[in-house]
C-alpha cells in the first residue's frame, strides 16, 4: 500500500471510530451501508447513500458517503459531499478530521490547516488532528509550531510512540541529530518492537555514520514487516554502509522485481554496483532510471564520473555539465568536473570547478586534497598548502555519500501504529 492509499484508508476507518454520534443508530440508511462497507460492498453502500441523500439526507449519510468516495479517491465529490456533513452538523470531528485530510492529500495545505485549526479549537485534546497538523508545520519548516504541538501530543498520550518519532524529525531537520536519536531512544524504550521506530532509528543511525546500530535497527524493522519496501531499501543502504554490496543488490533487484517502473530503485542498483567496481553492471540500470525518470541528476552523474573512468572525457563533461544545469549545488559534480577539466589540461576551468566543490562542500577531505594538487601545478604554494592541511585535517570518508543517498526512501514508510499522523 502507498502512503496516499494508506492514508486514504486511515482517515476512513478513523473517521467512522470518531464519528462518535449517538444519532447513527436512529439512521437507517447509514448503518445499513457502513455494514455492506464492513463487508467490503463498497459500490452497494454508496448507492444506497447516494440514494438517502437524495430523498432524506442527514449529515452522517453525507459524512460516510464521502469518506468512502475519498477512500475511492473520487476528490471532487467527496470534498463536495464532506462539506455538506459539516454545513448540516458542524461538530462532526471526524468528518472534520477526514476532510483535512482529504484536502492534505491533494496538497492544499492552508486549507487543511484551517480545518484541522478549527477541530483543535473545538477538541484541543483530538490527538489525530494535532499529529496531522504538526506533520504539516514540520513540512513547511515551522519547527516551532510543530514543537508546540507534540510536546502537547506527548503530554497528553505518554505511551505514544507517534508523538516522539515526529518530534526526533524536527530536531533532526534542525540540524540536531543527538536530540533525535535520544527521543527514538526514548521511542524505542516504550515500544521495543515497533518496525516505525527501528525504521527512523535505523536511518538516522545511518546519516550519523552509526554503521552497526543502524543495521541491527533496520534488519530488525524488516523481519517485523517485510514486505514494507521503504524499510528494505534502507536496509540495503545500510549494507552498503558496511561495504555488503551483494546483499544489496539481492534486495534491490526484488524491490525491483516488484516494482519494474521504480527509477529510485534502478538507480540504487546501478550505484551499488558502481561502488562494487561493475560499471558494466552499473550503466544499464542508470540509463534504465533516466528514462523512468529523465528530470532527476543522480544517474547521469554516475554515468558522466563512468565515461571519465574510461577515459571519454568530453561525454563525462557533457553529462556532468548537465547535472549542474540541473542542480547547480551539486558538489560532487563540480569536483567530477574539474577533474576532467584537468585532464584535459584546462587548468583553470578545473580551479573554478574545484573551488566551487570546496565552497559547497568544505567536509569533503577529497575536493580539498583535489584542490591542492592542482594550485600546486600552478604553483600557487602557499594556498596548495592551505588545501592540503586541510585534507589532512578531514577525516577519510567516502566523498560519493552513496550510503545516506540510497537510505533515503522515495516514498513514506507506513508501520502500524507507529505512523499515523507522523
Amino acid at each position: 500500500m502507498s502512503g496516499k492509499q494508506y492514508w486514504i484508508s486511515f482517515a476512513f476507518g478513523l473517521a467512522i471510530l470518531l464519528w462518535g454520534n449517538p444519532a447513527w443508530s436512529q439512521d437507517q440508511a447509514f448503518t445499513q451501508a457502513f455494514s455492506l462497507y464492513r463487508q467490503g460492498s463498497i459500490a452497494e453502500a454508496r448507492e444506497l447513500l447516494l440514494d438517502s441523500v437524495t430523498h432524506s439526507p442527514t449529515a452522517l449519510d453525507f459524512s460516510l458517503l464521502g469518506s468512502l468516495e475519498f477512500q475511492q479517491m473520487e476528490f471532487r465529490q467527496a470534498e463536495e459531499h464532506l462539506k455538506r456533513a459539516l454545513k448540516m452538523e458542524p461538530g462532526l470531528a471526524g468528518t472534520r478530521f477526514t476532510l483535512a485530510n482529504l484536502l492534505e492529500t491533494n496538497g492544499r495545505m492552508v486549507e487543511a490547516k484551517r480545518e484541522l485549526q478549527q477541530l483543535l479549537a473545538e477538541d484541543p485534546r483530538h490527538l489525530e488532528a494535532m499529529l496531522m497538523l504538526a506533520r504539516i508545520e514540520t513540512q513547511e519548516r515551522q519547527f516551532a509550531d510543530a514543537t508546540t504541538l507534540l510536546n502537547s501530543a506527548t503530554s497528553m498520550a505518554p505511551s505514544d510512540i507517534r508523538p516522539l518519532i515526529a518530534l526526533a524529525r524536527v530536531r533532526n531537520l534542525q540540524g540536531k541529530p543527538e536530540a533525535a536519536l535520544a527521543l527514538l531512544l526514548k521511542a524505542k524504550t516504550i515500544s521495543p518492537s515497533d518496525p516505525a521506530v527501528l525504521y527512523a532509528l535505523g536511518v538516522l543511525c545511518l546519516q550519523m555514520d552509526l554503521f552497526k546500530d543502524a543495521t541491527e535497527n533496520l534488519a530488525r524493522a524488516a523481519e517485523l514487516d517485510p514486505g514494507n519496501s521503504a524499510t528494505q531499501y534502507a536496509l540495503a543502504s545500510a549494507r552498503i554502509a558496511n561495504r555488503d554490496f551483494q546483499a544489496s543488490i539481492e534486495i534491490y533487484e526484488k524491490l525491483l522485481k516488484a516494482d519494474p517502473g521504480n527509477a529510485q530503485v534502478s538507480y540504487a542498483l546501478g550505484a551499488t554496483y558502481f561502488l562494487k567496481g561493475d560499471n558494466d553492471a552499473a550503466r544499464p540500470y542508470f540509463e534504465q532510471s533516466i528514462r523512468v525518470q529523465p528530470e532527476q541528476v543522480e544517474s547521469y552523474y554516475y554515468l558522466g564520473v563512468i565515461a571519465g573512468q574510461e577515459g571519454n572525457a568530453q561525454t563525462s563533461i557533457d553529462l556532468l555539465e548537465r547535472v549542474i544545469q540541473r542542480q547547480p549545488d551539486h558538489a560532487r559534480a563540480h569536483l567530477a568536473l574539474g577533474l576532467e577539466y584537468r585532464s584535459l589540461g584546462r587548468l583553470q576551468k578545473a580551479k573554478d570547478e574545484l573551488e566551487t566543490s570546496v565552497r559547497l562542500d568544505p567536509g569533503s577531505q577529497k575536493a580539498h586534497y583535489q584542490l591542492g594538487l592542482l594550485l600546486n601545478a600552478l604553483k600557487q604554494q602557499d594556498a596548495a598548502k592551505a588545501q592540503l592541511d586541510m585534507a589532512g585535517r578531514l577525516r577519510a570518508r567516502s566523498d560519493d555519500k552513496v550510503a545516506w543517498e540510497l537510505a533515503s526512501p522515495p516514498f513514506e514508510v507506513h508501520h502500524g501504529k507507529g505512523t499515523r499522523g507522523n
